[in-house]
């Protein structure tokens, strides 16, 4: 159950991650592309970084489920 709660946390992270990110493009393209590309990089990577722990995470409750016959 602790690990449901993680990723449901982990997934809302990465919404708020996600919706940062779009309003930093709206703000900035397409007038500051390069602007635009450094300042994102940061969020993409805590982005690609929690998609790992959410494959992780789904992993671990996958093989933790009884099997159902």
């Amino acid at each position: 159950m602790k690990t449901e709660v993680i990723l449901t946390q982990t997934m809302e992270q990465l919404e708020h991650l996600n919706e940062a990110l779009a309003a930093l493009r709206r703000e900035l393209l397409p007038g500051e592309p390069k602007k635009f590309a450094i300042l994102a990089e940061g969020p993409l990577e805590d982005m690609r970084r929690l998609q790992v722990e959410i494959t992780q995470l789904t992993t671990e409750i996958v093989t933790a489920a009884p099997l159902v016959a």
